[in-house]
Order: structure tokens, then sequence, then C-alpha cells
């Protein structure tokens, strides 16, 4: 493992991780600022649907523009721009605006995902998918928690206003890496050199035949699993604050044992699907999740409230990996960033948008318990369909 970490994937995995630091900082108390300056929920659970949506289009694409062009350029909107992004939410108060920001706001932050998870897809050793996958889940998870513990106190000291320009900061210091560090534009995909050497056979499954199509089943899968988080991201600070009764400082407590949690676990649990099978640790995972979900539904104090996060944590650490290293296997890698891109679009994304444009309507209509447990309903039903998938491995002339 150490010869496949270069220098170059590590000056990735760094600006991955600065700019997500830069996201969990806002995440975690945005929706509380939108809801002071009179967002309701139905509208709150929208405006997140519709980051969603710009993720969802800007994934894909800017997976398309690694594949082709390297990763200088969506690296640099994933940074910068997003700065921009962030700030523009200052600058309005009237609904159109906001719902216009978040879209441009998902758009170009996506621009960091697909290119990320491509690269370090094309680059995994054939066998430790999953293991190297979750090296990019564990990062994203310290980030989140380093992120969200102090936003709340941020909030309480500084105001909101704070919480923005913090996090526009940190967008624009990745960037400066992005530009010093990836002076020359690569392109994500492997050497063709490394493909001469693959029998003409399975060179064939690097050519334009290859389809996603069979993916779909692990794509509704994924959808499913993230519809449960979609919920959790939206929903969770309102919970913790109107249900539970904790101010926003607990609320960044929360949402850093979520990430702490990850952290911990996502590389054993990678391991582990490399070792019993990715499919197996999915359905686990998603089980795991269902009943954390379902355990919010009905949570009266933030000791259990805690108890139920870590929970939610444990399953996603053992899905994620598991997930992202059997779609891996399933791709050419000349294709991975494209790939990458798609599955986090239109898989991870549209459950994330379903979760929050469904948890606003549900929780303006029946309350929070019927939110939560619109995640337990998704996740077992994922796990169900679990025994649907047959995905095909394609061969790779990774060394």
């Amino acid at each position: 493992m150490k010869r496949t970490i270069t220098g170059e994937m590590v000056g990735i995995i760094a600006v991955l991780g600065l700019g997500v630091l830069s996201m969990s900082i806002l995440q975690p108390v945005l929706p509380l600022y939108l809801t002071t300056i009179g967002v309701v929920p139905t509208i709150l659970g929208l405006m997140f649907s519709t980051a969603m949506v710009g993720m969802a289009i800007g994934e894909s694409f800017w997976g398309w523009v690694a594949d082709r062009l390297g990763l200088r350029i969506p690296l640099s909107v994933g940074t910068f721009v997003c700065a921009l992004a962030v700030l523009l939410l200052l600058t309005t108060r009237g609904i159109a605006s906001i719902f216009t920001i978040f879209f441009f706001w998902g758009f170009v932050r996506s621009a960091l995902f697909g290119p990320s998870r491509g690269y370090i897809g094309a680059h995994a050793p054939p066998l430790k998918k999953a293991t190297f996958m979750a090296i990019i889940t564990v990062m994203l998870s310290a980030s989140r928690s380093i992120g969200a513990l102090p936003s709340g106190f941020i909030v309480d000291t500084l105001g909101y206003q704070g919480v923005f320009f913090i996090s526009g900061g940190i967008a624009v210091a990745a960037g400066l890496i992005v530009i010093t560090r990836f002076r020359r534009t690569r392109l994500v995909q492997p050497e063709l050199l490394a493909v001469s050497s693959v029998p003409s056979d399975e060179r064939s499954s690097l050519g334009q035949a290859f389809s996603y199509r069979p993916l779909t089943s692990q794509c509704a899968v994924t959808a499913l699993s993230f519809l449960g988080l979609g919920v959790l991201i939206t929903f969770l600070p309102l919970l913790a604050t109107q249900v539970v009764g904790v101010g926003p400082a607990a609320v960044g407590i929360l949402f850093t044992i979520n990430g702490v949690t990850t952290t911990v676990l996502g590389i054993p649990m990678g391991m582990l699907a490399d070792r019993k099978g990715k499919r197996a640790l999915m359905m686990l995972g998603l089980l795991v999740s269902a009943s954390a979900m379902g355990g919010m539904a009905f949570v009266g104090s933030f000791n259990w409230l805690i108890v139920f996060v870590i929970l939610a944590s444990l399953g996603m650490a053992m899905f994620s990996p598991a997930a992202l290293g059997l779609f891996s296997d399933a791709v050419p890698l000349h294709r991975q960033s494209t790939a990458m891109g798609i599955y986090g679009g239109a898989c991870e994304n549209t459950g994330i948008i379903a979760g929050s444009a469904l948890g606003g309507f549900v929780w303006s209509t029946w309350g929070p318990q019927t939110t939560f447990l619109i995640g337990t309903f998704s996740a077992i039903l994922g796990a169900m369909l679990c025994f649907t998938l047959t995905t095909k491995k394609v061969v790779s002339a990774n060394p």
C-alpha cells in the first residue's frame, strides 16, 4: 500500500479533505441559519434537495471532465468557486435567490468528489479497492468531524456570518494547494502502456463497448441508503434543537461524533469488505443504519441521540467503502472518474435529494417520528435489494 500511495495521491486527498472541511463547518448550522431568516422546514428540505440536484448533475459532469482534461480544472472549481458560492448565501434572504445559490453551490462543490474517487479507483490495487475507498471515507469523516465540532461554538461567539467566512477561507486555502501542487494537468486515467500487457480478450473490457446498465441495481441500493442520509443531515439539527432541546453547540458535537466514528471504523470496515465480501458488508451496514434511524424516530434524550448517531455512522462505515469498491471493480480504469461521478451524482445524491425533499414535507405534515422512519424503511428495502446484485468484475491492468 505504501508504494501505491504517491505524492500526487496525498495532494488530492489533502485538497479533498480541506474542501470537505469547508463544507462541514457550515453544514450543521446552515439549517439553523436558514430557520432564523424565516425558512420553514418544507422549504428547507427543498433547498437542500436543490443543492443535491446541482451535485447530481455536477458529479457526472466533472468526472467526465477529469477523465479527459485532468484534475486541475475540476479541483479549482471545487475550491475557489465553491468559496464564492458560500459567501453568496450571505448576500440575500430572498427564497428564490437562495434556491439559485444552493443549486450553484451543489454544482461547483461536486467537482471535488468524482475526480478524486476516480483517481483512487484507477490507482488502487485490484484486491484492495474497498480498503482504498475506505481511506477516502475516513478522510471525509475526519474533515467533517473537525469542521462540525467548532461550528456551533463559532455561531455562539462570532455569529452565523463568522461561519460563512471561515468556510470560504478554508476552500480558498484548498484552491491554493491546487494551483501550486498541480501545475501540470495530469489525466486520471492510467498510462496506456499498462494496458498493452493485458491479453486481447481482457483488453476489450477497456473499450467503448462498456455499459453502465448492469450497475443499475447497485445504484438503486445506494440511493436507498443515502435517502436516510438525506433525512439525517437535513433534519438532525432540527431534531436535536426542537425535539431533544439542545443548542447549536450540541448539534456540532453530534456531527463531530458522527464523523469520528466513521473515521475510526472506516478502514477496518473496508479491509473486512475486501476479505469477507463487499455485498455482505453492504447488507449489514444497511440493517445497522435502519436500526439507527428507527431509534432516532423515538429518541427522548441527548444521550440516546448520541448512541443512535454512532450507530448510523457504523452503518455508513460498513456500507460506503464496500459499495464504492464493488462499483469500481466493475468499471474500466480509463472511466473511473466518469463512473465515480455517475455513482455520486445519480446514486448517492439522488437518495439525498429524495430524503431532504420528502423529509421536509413529512416533518411538516406528520412530524419528526415519521420523518426518521423513512430512513429505516429505505435502508431495509436497500438491504433486500442487495440480494439482486450481480456486478461483474472488470479485469484491470493495475499491478
